[in-house]
């Protein structure tokens, strides 16, 4: 059998769990309207999405936060890959800039795992390199008014990355989660009421989780720690510039909520908003697609590494969370070179 039968071959119990449960959930009358048409399938499913992420964020912010990187983190990688470079209608230098981009900040990552040396000194300027070339290379004229926004924007965002850089790749972490569900809503949602009414309704939700001490109280009532991680020790790593425990608790509940979005949106919203016709890609469809894009070599690679990352969970959860977001770190900035490319070049993602 070949490799690529041999793959679809394990797909197949998944794709028919998947349509036992859909005919099932077509025999609710209520359901049908809202799962026969992507118009509406789509927006629904985000939202059951988004309410099990707020429960979870809640009660259980550590699981999300060990779970989602090491069996979503791989496979949303790839979906940026796809959507923002190999996809969108790019130039050849455009599409080569923003891979040798990926490359060299990957590099650098591996690099400084590698040899146990700090090289994060790098990244920002390097960071700002990358995204000026992409805007260069999307602008039409150099006194477009976009790239002299955009110049403008850069220049704010080097003078950060010199003078207050741990500052900014704390705002980068929790930002680009955010960036995603704002892509789905204004880039790739046909229906743009229904995906700013959604992209406001989310923003409620993380305010509610900042604000209020929902946080906290599933502190008290809830799972406080997760494969070794305690919520305490999360405070540490992603808010240290909360004055309460009550603000700390809601920026660690808010991330790993717009976390856990940005991970459905990259793996669900978005490849069947691109897909054509009504119907729900089936996994073996989507392996079809992810070898079409990436190719016979890229495709090994990628479910290689779909099935080492959480392997390696299994027998050292925390370290490979560690890796796994070391490594990843790059793809906030390809997100942000490739959309600041598509908006000078005035091109569509979707």
């Amino acid at each position: 059998m070949s490799a690529k039968g041999s793959a679809e071959a394990w797909l197949e119990p998944l794709d028919r769990a998947r349509t036992a449960l859909f005919v099932r959930a077509l025999r609710f009358e209520p359901l049908r309207p809202l799962l026969l048409a992507k118009r509406r399938r789509i927006p629904a499913l985000l939202l059951a999405h988004a309410a099990v992420a707020f429960v979870l964020s809640v009660f259980a912010p550590t699981l999300l936060l060990v779970l989602g990187p090491l069996l979503l983190g791989v496979p949303h990688l790839l979906a940026d890959i796809r959507y923002l470079v190999l996809r969108p209608r790019f130039a050849a230098p455009a599409r080569r800039w923003l891979l040798g981009g990926c490359v060299v900040l990957l590099g650098v990552r591996l690099a400084e795992l590698t040899f146990a040396v700090s090289l994060s000194r790098y990244e920002l300027p390097l960071a700002v390199f990358w995204v000026g070339g992409c805007a260069l290379l999307g602008a039409q004229r150099l006194r477009d008014p976009r790239l002299i926004a955009m110049s403008v924007l850069l220049t704010a965002f080097g003078a950060a990355a010199w003078f207050h850089p741990s500052y900014l790749k704390m705002a980068l972490s929790h930002g680009h989660n955010a960036l995603a569900v704002a892509v789905w809503a204004f880039a790739f949602c046909p229906a743009r009421r229904i995906g700013l009414a959604i992209f406001l309704l989310l923003a409620a939700i993380t305010f509610v989780l900042l604000l209020t001490p929902l946080a906290g109280l599933g502190l008290q009532h809830g799972i406080v720690q997760s494969f070794g991680l305690h919520s305490l020790a999360v405070v540490d790593q992603l808010a240290p510039f909360a004055r309460s425990l009550p603000l700390a608790l809601g920026v660690v509940a808010a991330f790993a909520f717009l976390q856990s979005l940005h991970y459905a949106v990259w793996l669900h919203a978005i490849p069947q908003e691109v897909t054509r016709g009504e119907g729900i890609l089936s996994f073996r469809m989507s392996f079809r697609a992810l070898r079409s894009d990436l190719g016979l070599a890229g495709g090994a690679l990628s479910t290689l590494l779909v099935v080492t990352v959480p392997v390696c969970g299994v027998l050292a959860p925390l370290r490979t969370q560690a890796v796994y977001l070391s490594l990843a770190s790059f793809h906030a900035y390809l997100e942000l070179g490739a959309l600041s490319l598509c908006w000078l070049a005035r091109l569509r993602l979707a």
